[in-house]
């Protein structure tokens, strides 16, 4: 999966805001059949994924989480639709993730996918997801990316029992936590949702929290918060332009023979270089999906 910085849910019984959300600016929408669709409406709902409307963005299904009875039925539904693949709300059991993942293959062969084409994205908000999260990011390889669930009054802060607050302190040792196993398992690492979408400086704070922790893109709920995701989370050009002297001087010196320079009186070596090219790559995956958002 292409590395991503803002994901919009939008209501599956509803494809004129899936449409609307798809135009937001977002880097990929969720098609959501959990919570935005009532209980009634969710056998009609996942019939009507086969008629998403087109997307120049990636396209997502949130399914019902596992302990219901719409669970499999959404996990076949959606992997058998034109989506990038799916995301598994309350995600805490490493044996149930391998088995939707040996179901999507099953149902990537049957469609003559490759192989691991469809990505499963489990979003992680309960005590046991957040303590089991190695094992669940690490259940199969098509496990690209993780959703941290750090909605106010959500699932994770009912069942942690903390106070959630504008700064993040009763959630900064569990999104920590989950942020380090993202980053052992090597999946890319979003912040989940800020339910006050009218508020978007204290969306700005909690985004700028995300990403100081180690976070690299935030889902929204509204798509008034989309610019305020994106502009947190997308390198500014001083800071490409930094990044990349840094770079340049660097490489230049091993050229030369040496591995550690001198840059605006700051130390360059290995390390830093690294952190170089990992913004720089951040920003080049930020202006692939501003042409993805862009196109007609």
């Amino acid at each position: 999966m292409d590395p991503l910085r803002s994901l919009i849910f939008s209501p599956g019984n509803r494809h004129d805001l899936v449409a609307k959300a798809i135009r937001s600016g977002a880097d990929a929408v969720i098609v959501d059949l959990e919570d935005a669709v009532p209980a009634g409406a969710k056998p009609e709902t996942r019939r009507q994924l086969a008629d998403l409307p087109e997307s120049p963005v990636p396209l997502y299904v949130r399914v019902n989480d596992a302990t219901t009875p719409w669970f499999w039925e959404d996990v076949i539904a959606a992997c058998r639709t034109n989506v990038a693949g799916i995301v598994v709300p309350k995600a805490e059991d490493a044996d149930v993730m391998r088995r939707v993942d040996g179901a999507m293959t099953a149902i990537e062969i049957d469609r003559g996918l490759e192989q691991g084409a469809l990505d499963l994205i489990p979003l992680i908000e309960s005590a046991r997801g957040v303590f089991d999260a190695h094992a669940v990011l690490t259940s199969a390889d098509r496990v690209r990316g993780l959703l941290f669930g750090s909605g106010e009054q959500g699932d994770l802060v009912v069942d942690l029992g903390v106070e959630w607050t504008p700064d993040g302190s009763g959630l900064l040792y569990a999104r920590s936590q989950v942020v380090l196993a993202a980053r052992v398992a090597q999946v890319q690492p979003l912040d989940a949702v800020f339910m006050d979408f009218r508020n978007l400086d204290a969306l700005r704070t909690e985004c700028e929290l995300a990403r100081r922790v180690g976070y690299e893109g935030k889902t929204a709920i509204h798509p008034a918060q989309v610019g305020v995701i994106n502009d947190v989370f997308t390198p500014s050009d001083e800071e490409v332009e930094y990044q990349q002297r840094i770079l340049d001087a660097f490489e230049q010196a091993l050229k030369e023979g040496s591995a550690s320079i001198s840059v605006d009186g700051k130390m360059v070596d290995y390390a830093v270089a690294r952190v170089a090219r990992s913004i720089l790559a951040r920003a080049e995956a930020a202006r692939r999906a501003a042409e993805r958002t862009s196109a007609p």
